[in-house]
This record gives structure tokens, sequence and C-alpha cells, in this order.
């Protein structure tokens, strides 16, 4: 009898899968391993039994049993001293003598250098508690004060309904300054998005983190970016501006996968388009620049965080530089941003100008001089830089003579040239390469430079990173530090209105509507999809809140007058990652070669699902809480890992199917492929069909019909025609025509957009196919939904060039019946000037739409390409 495959799809993401051993993991000679030190934070199971301290050092077996005793006095006095002023707002009294000196003890605590890694963070949160807490007193007991609506609103769970009016939110205007007796704010925020005071909302997040240490904040919601005075609002601030284009890249916002403009915008008030610019980072920076010069700028959120280096911009179709080279910003804040902007801001308000600051965790700035990288007192904290490719190397060569055609194929290898009808073009979108060779070597420099800046992106062992642009530097800092569970709490406990700005009172915002019943409950994913932005926004990670956060949201949020005794989701990244633990990530960082759940969950990684059945259990124990449904999506693949889950998989399941579906429930399978699963890093089609075999039985078993809404992706990179082909005959199998279709959007830092752009896996460099071309987008996306008759044409012609002509007739496996074939119209006139969608490309000189967008075109065809709206 011959011996079975083994080979397994993503084998090779787990070399030693299983070897999980205290000698697998053993540190170097003299690699440092302080949690708190590299980036970490210490986890309770460890400080209650007393195997390290509270700055995080190991502590020898005999000596546990008296570290456990000090550890769980040292957690009672954290808790009572967070506790002092958790959730409180703070306001701007008169000065205080009392109040200069808990500021004073505050700045102390900043130790040498004043970084938000050092070993006594918790006494700095601590500290900054305190002088939160004394600056509300005044103002919390004399003014700040939460009416009750006595009458029942109509339709509502709760008989006493907080309301809030003008005053309860951020000013917005000089007037809403006087009413609060400023004469100046010290934090300007200009965003790209309708002024939402809710925890879904970054933007909200980022100035009320700022409001509770102490400072000064205004909102300048969706300025005016053609007008200067527009940005004079509120006047000069004290420290700075804050910029953000939103909750999503400005881009993506505004057009659709295939380029055309949407025809909605969710984030905006009445969800009209048009209210913030393209780019808007860029833009609103330079405005700001013309209104008042020199003035200190921090950018942050999405989409500064993943274009902080050269990155390929799929709506140009070429590599950009860094965002803060292009919008003259000071500095750049990436990831979540509360540790970093609570540390900048009480750097500038003791004077230190921002150039001067380089050494916060999670910031990204520009310098000349980069040889301060190198020095002892430097290197010591976070590790000796590490450099990547220039940016010219990821451009076109100027000589044109490196364009010309090769003679032969000798002289081809020996120059190191390409075919020259490619490399003039320098548009991806306008060809389609199907041969390693006709790939440029400056498009493959881009996946070796992005794979030096993604192994860089963990917080305990990245190391600063440099990108030089001509003479200039780029430089990362290693992200932020691994958030406690005490501080998420306290982030998401501060004192949101949970509701629109006033002014939105008439319109609304689509936004708000689909989450202002929603509860986040963790950060942070340990899946590794290709095509997301999570990786490098919020880490692999996990970082859960307290029970106890969640269960006081889901309070609060019963006292909302719209709620109706539904709670929309109850979830993060990936729901069922919630409590999920890994000591590998903790003391070591997330592992560089090892995948967390492929090609099966890491033998290292602790699934809490007891810990989610009781949070979840809990909250819907709250008062006035009919339901409370998960909608975010789970992981499938967890939970039919019987050893990973501890035997709870199917009892998760059971619970899902009994409380918290709505009916239809999401799973993301993406596609049946291995060979294009293998490049998006997602689990095998077989684990999808378990999970649903499981899903369905769990639905009968508590009586009701439920349903899987599966969403898969259109040209994804290694997605041939082929593929696609076999997956529509899958669809036709199963009978399924699916709604929630989603074309790969190459957004900027992604492992996928390095493949669209490059050609090659950046993991592996190994060639890897993509569609690139509007057409052969376009073909995929019909196929996938060849049952629409809108798109039977192009499904025909597809069918047609590929040889599969057998899947076209009235036979009952054919996809679509014979008819006429077509194409639509590549050269679209809304879509944006300088981007190409076929050879034809002389079409565009005539255009007479170029370089701007028809509002009457905007509407007729800026759908929303379904689930296309997911970042990444």
């Amino acid at each position: 009898m011959s011996k079975p495959d083994t080979t397994r799809l993503h084998s090779h993401l787990q070399p030693a899968a299983g070897d999980h051993s205290e000698d697998s993991y053993r540190k170097r000679p003299g690699e440092i391993l302080d949690r708190f030190e590299r980036g970490g934070h210490a986890d309770k199971v460890d400080l209650l039994t007393g195997k390290i301290t509270p700055q995080g050092h190991a502590v020898p077996q005999g000596q546990r049993a008296q570290q456990a005793e000090l550890n769980r006095k040292w957690l009672a006095e954290e808790r009572e001293r967070l506790q002092a002023g958790k959730g409180e707002p703070v306001a701007y009294a008169v000065a205080d003598p009392d109040v200069g000196d808990a500021l004073e003890r505050y700045l102390r605590t900043q130790g040498r250098f004043g970084s938000a890694n050092e070993a006594d963070l918790n006494a700095k949160a601590a500290a900054a508690q305190e002088y939160a807490a004394k600056l509300a007193n005044e103002f919390h007991n004399s003014e700040f004060r939460v009416p009750s609506s006595s009458a029942e609103q109509p339709g509502t769970q709760n008989s006493e309904h907080r309301t809030f009016s003008r005053p309860d939110f951020l000013p917005t205007s000089r007037a809403d300054m006087a009413a609060l007796g400023w004469q100046q704010c010290d934090f300007i925020l200009v965003t790209g998005d309708a002024y939402v005071d809710h925890p879904s909302f970054a933007n909200a997040v980022i100035s009320r983190v700022l409001e509770w240490a102490g400072f000064k904040v205004g909102i300048i919601s969706q300025p005016d970016f053609t007008d200067p005075e527009a940005f004079k609002t509120l006047g000069n601030p004290r420290l700075a501006f804050l910029v953000s284009a939103g909750n999503l890249d400005s881009n993506l916002n505004a057009y659709t996968a295939h380029k055309l403009p949407r025809s909605d915008d969710p984030y905006s008030p009445g969800g009209k388009p048009g209210k913030r610019p393209v780019r808007a980072t860029i833009v609103y920076c330079n405005m700001i620049r013309r209104a008042f010069g020199k003035v200190p700028i921090i950018v942050g959120g999405i989409e500064a965080s993943q274009r902080r280096f050269s990155h390929y911009d799929y709506w140009d179709d070429k590599v950009r530089r860094s965002v803060l080279l292009d919008s003259n910003a000071d500095m750049l804040v990436f990831g979540m941003g509360e540790t970093q902007i609570v540390e900048l801001a009480h750097r500038l308000n003791r004077g230190i100008p921002l150039r001067e600051i380089t050494d916060v965790r999670g910031t990204a700035y520009v310098k000349k001089d980069a040889a301060f990288l190198d020095a002892p007192e430097f290197t010591d904290r976070f590790g000796k830089p590490v450099y990547t490719l220039d940016h010219e190397a990821l451009l076109p060569p100027k000589d044109s003579s490196a364009f010309r055609v090769p003679s032969s194929e000798s002289e081809n290898a020996v120059r190191g040239t390409r075919n020259s009808e490619h490399a003039v073009l320098d548009r991806v979108q306008e060809h389609q390469d199907s041969d390693p060779a006709a790939v440029p070597d400056y498009r493959k420099n881009y996946a070796v430079a992005f794979k030096t800046i993604f192994d860089q992106q963990d917080p305990v062992r990245g190391r600063p990173l440099v990108q030089r642009v001509g003479k200039l530097s780029v430089i990362q800092l290693p992200p932020a530090r691994l958030q406690s569970e005490e501080e998420l709490d306290r982030w998401y406990d501060l004192p949101y209105t949970r509701l629109p700005h006033p002014d939105y009172e008439r319109e609304g915002v689509p936004a708000w509507l689909t989450t202002q019943h929603s509860i986040i409950t963790h950060r942070g994913c340990m899946g590794s999809c290709t095509f997301c932005a999570i990786w490098m926004h919020q880490g692999r990670t996990i970082q859960s809140r307290s029970p106890e956060s969640i269960v006081k949201e889901a309070e609060s949020i019963t006292g909302m007058p719209s709620f109706k005794g539904y709670i929309s989701d109850v979830g993060g990244p990936t729901a069922n990652m919630y409590g999920n633990y890994c000591s590998v990530q903790q003391t070591l960082g997330a592992c560089k070669d090892r995948d967390c759940l492929l090609p099966d969950p890491c033998p290292a990684l602790r699934q809490h699902l007891d810990k989610q059945l009781d949070m979840l259990k809990r909250v819907r124990a709250v008062p006035g809480v009919k339901k409370a449904f998960i909608a975010s999506g789970i992981r499938h693949d967890m939970l039919i890992d019987d050893k990973n889950s501890k035997g709870l998989g199917d009892a998760y399941i059971e619970n899902l199917a009994a409380h918290h579906t709505s009916g239809h429930l999401k799973v993301a399978p993406e596609h049946l492929s291995d060979d294009v699963l293998a490049k998006m890093r997602k689990p095998g089609l077989h684990k999808y069909e378990e999970f649903k075999r499981r899903f369905v039985e769990a639905s009968k078993k508590v009586g009701k019909e439920q349903y899987l809404v599966a969403y898969f992706v259109s040209s994804h990179p290694g997605c041939t025609m082929d593929e696609q082909i076999r997956l529509a005959e899958y669809f036709k199998k199963n009978n399924w025509s699916p709604e929630q279709v989603q074309d790969f959007i190459p957004t900027p830092m992604t492992p996928a957009t390095a493949m669209f752009y490059s050609g090659h896996d950046p993991e592996t460099l190994e060639f890897v196919y993509t569609p690139t071309t509007m057409r052969e987008k376009r073909r995929q996306r019909a196929l996938m939904q060849f049952a629409r008759p809108e798109f039977h044409g192009r499904v025909r012609k597809a069918l047609r060039e590929a040889g599969r002509k057998d899947l076209i007739g009235h036979h009952e496996g054919a996809l679509v019946k014979p008819g006429n074939e077509e194409d639509w119209e590549d050269d679209n006139p809304a879509r944006p000037a300088g981007i190409g969608s076929g050879p034809a490309t002389l079409k565009k000189r005539n255009n007479p739409y170029r370089g701007r967008v028809p509002r009457k075109q905007s509407s007729r065809r800026g759908g929303r390409d379904g689930g296309a709206r997911k970042q990444g």
C-alpha cells in the first residue's frame, strides 16, 4: 500500500509545526526579553503565578510564590489608581497649584527618554489619570450633567434615555469655544469624515483620548478643501494640527474597484459624495500650510498609516513616495495611535519642538541626517536600524537607453534590461504580464522592499526602518507597544455621546446608522490574509477588552433613544479571536517564518472560547438587550480545530446559531483554488464545507433556518481565468448566485498589492500571475455573477477566449446560453485621468473628460462593488 501524500496547503508556513518547546524559542546570548522594553505587556496569569515581575522579567522557580504575592498587591494598587480617573470627562478649569504638582509628577515619570516603551509605563498612566481627574473635578461637579428624558421614546426599551446637547461634543466653531470659555485650542483635528462622537470612529477616539490627557481639542470636519480660510475656523492651535483623511483611504472612498466614482459617501452627512478631496491627507496639510505657514502638523489614520513609505498607488498606477513628503507634515503616527499621541502631546506641552522628538514608538518622520540612529543610546532601546531599498530603486530608470529592445536573449541577461514596450509605458494596468521576463527589475525591487518593511512591523521584535528618498531619509520607529486590557478599557470607557454632531441632525451620517449599536471587543488579527491591512495597522497580536468594560458599553447602548433591543455587532476584525493569546507573541513577537493559523492553528495559540462565551452571555443578560448579533465575521477554520479550541468549537457554533446570528452569518472562504488560496493565505475550501455542515446542524438543533453569507474575491493575484472558471462551475454545481462579490482593490502596504504591482510574491520572490487590466478584472467579476443577464455577453466572450465553449449552451452544466459576445467600453470618461484600462491608450489623448469627473456620470455607475470597500 502506497504511503499517502502528506503535502498540504500552506504546509510551508509552519516548517516546524508543533515544535513550540522552550528550546524552540530560546533567546540568543545578550538578547533582551523584557516585555515592556521590547513592546509587550505582562500577562495576568503569569503575574498571578509569580512567573514574571510587573516589568516582565522572569522569576526563578523557588521565588515565584513570594513574587506572586507581591504581584497581587501591585495589581490591586494599579487597579485603584487607574479607577480614580477612569471614564471621567476632562474639563479645563482655572489654574490650580495642585494641578501643577500633578503635572510635574507625571512629567517626572517620563524617565530619561520619555518614550512610551519604558518600564515605568504604569506609573505614567496612573499619573496621567490623576492629572486628568484633577482637571475634570471642578467641571464635572458644576457643569457636566447628562440630563435624562423622563418620557419613554417610541419603540425603545429604556424609560430614561441619555440626551446630549451641543456642549457635550468637542467644539467645532468659535461659538462652541466661547461657550466653554476657551481662547485657543491645544490641538485642532482636521478630518475628512463627518464628526461622529462614537468609539467606532477613529477621530472621535483620538480626540477623546487627548481630552482625557488634559488637552483642549477642536474639530474641523470636512472643510472646503479649495479655500484656506475654511481651515481658520478655530484659529491657530497652541500645540499642533492633527490631520486624518478619515476611517477609509480617501481614494477607496471615492472610487470603485473599476475606478469609477462612487455614488455615495457613508461617512458624509446624508451620504453625499464630494465632501472630501482625493488624497485628503496631502490636500489638507498643504491647505493648512497656506493658511498658517510653519505650524506643527501631525498626520495619522488609515490613509497616512498605509502610505508611510514608498507605495504602489492603484489610482495613479505608479509608485508614489511617502505621504510625509507630499503632505509636508512634520510627523506621522501609524497604527491605532492612542499612546503615541498622548506622548507627543505632553512633549509638545513641555516646549519640545516636534522636529526634535525622534524617539516615540509608532511614529515616522523625515530627516536629512539619519546618523543618530546608530548612536548607542538609540540602538540600545530600539535596535540597529534596517535600511530598505531607496525610493529611486522602485522607479523606472530615467536613462532612455535602458528601455531599448535587446538584440538577443544573452544581451538581455547581461544588461538586465526588459522589453521596452512595457518599461516605457510604466503602467501595470495597461498590459497583462504572463511571463516573468516581461516584469522590469524595478518592479521586482518593490517586492524586495516591501518584505523588508513588512518584517519590522511587530511591536516586540521590530527595529527602526529607513528608506532614502533623494537626499532625505524617511524613518519609522518600531510600532507602539501592545495595549493592556486596562488601557483598552480606558479608551473605550471615555465619555462618548455615541451620536453624530447636532449639525447633522437633519441629514444623518449613514455609517453611524450601521455602527451606532455595535461594540468593539478587541484589536488585532492572527490571520494573515494578504489583501488585508490589519497586519500593518493593528498587528497580529490580539489585544482584548475586559468583559466588564464590554458590558458597561452594552448598558450605555440601551440608554440610546434609537435602541430597540438589538446590538448590531459584538466583535472586532475577527469576532472569535476575542481573548486569544500566544505567549510567543508576547515575549518574542509574532513569528516571521510561521503562520498562526495555517495550515492548521498553531499549537502555541490559546483560543479562549470559554472567555468569549461567558462575555457574550453577560452581554445578553443586560436589561433591555433582546439580541446581540455577531456581524463582523468569524474565522471558521479555528472553530473546527478541536484540539486548539479545547473542544469548545461545537459549543461556540451552537451558541452562535442560537443567540448571535440574525438569519445570515458572514464567512469568507474567498475562493476554491488551492493556488489562489495560497496567495491569499486563506484555509482550503474543505474547511469551509466542514464549518458549513456544523453550522447547519447547529441551526437545526436550535430550531432555526439560517444561512451562511459566503464572501468571494475576484481578480486576486494568482487567480488565472481558468481558476475563475472553475469557481463559476462550483457556483453552478451548488446552485449559488453570490451577491457579496468583492473585486480585489490593491490598497497600499499589503502583500497582495506588492504581488499586483511587482508580479512576485514578496515572501518567496516567485512570479505570480495577476489580473491587472480592467478588461480581465471585469471578466473575472462577471464569471462570479454569471447568472445576471447584464454579464452574459462578457461571460460568453471570456469563455470562448479561454477555450471553454463547452460551458455555453442549453445543457445542464452550461453557465450561459448562446448569444452575443460583448465587452463594455474600456475607456470610461468618468474614470480619473492617467488611469489605463487596456492596450488602446491613444484614445485618452482626445478624451474631453481627462483630468475631471463629470457629475452626471458619477451617479450613473458609482456602485459599491458589493463588499469592495473592505480595507486591503
